[in-house]
């Protein structure tokens, strides 16, 4: 095995640890309130800049302050949300099946990851090198993204072909 090998497996040992150290149920609340804490800081941004005493500002710095403002305000309410239903499933009784999921969820993560990585290096001339054409990672992951392609939208797609 090769050094991308052994990064490949990390990545997935990795993950998948946090998965389960962490639980589906926090994982899942945690994804969701990155969605959340992006979406209402996009739709609260520019009220908020506008309340921040910043003087005589341009409106784009307003807007950005206001942006991390509110992102990191709903990003730590969702943490909150996410460690409090954690509790609950322990106290239901659920913290083992809920470890086990979280494991599955944190193995599938990996896996995204790594095909992430992939296709970034498929779109640079890095896939044509020695160390990633010898990997026994790449023999997996590029048909594995291959598989994928149809299923990506055109503009996605269209960079992951040979």
């Amino acid at each position: 095995m090769s050094a991308i090998d052994w990064i490949c497996l990390g990545v997935l040992l990795a993950s998948l640890l946090l998965g389960a150290w962490r639980g589906l149920i926090y994982e899942v609340l945690a994804i969701a309130g990155w969605v959340a804490a992006f979406l209402v800081a996009r739709w609260a941004a520019q009220p908020v800049g506008l309340w921040l005493p910043m003087g005589d500002s341009p409106e784009s710095l307003r807007f950005a302050a206001g942006f991390v403002l509110v992102f990191i305000a709903t990003a730590f309410l969702c943490g909150m949300l996410a460690s409090l239903a954690r509790r609950a499933s322990r106290r239901l009784g659920l913290r083992a099946v809920d470890r086990v999921f979280g494991a599955a969820f944190g193995t599938l993560r990996g896996v995204l990851l790594l095909l992430l990585a992939t296709a970034l290096v498929r779109a640079t001339p890095m896939h044509q090198e020695a160390w990633w054409r010898d990997s026994l990672s790449a023999r997996w992951l590029e048909p594995a993204l291959a598989q994928l392609q149809p299923l990506l939208p055109d503009a996605v797609g269209k960079y992951l072909s040979a």
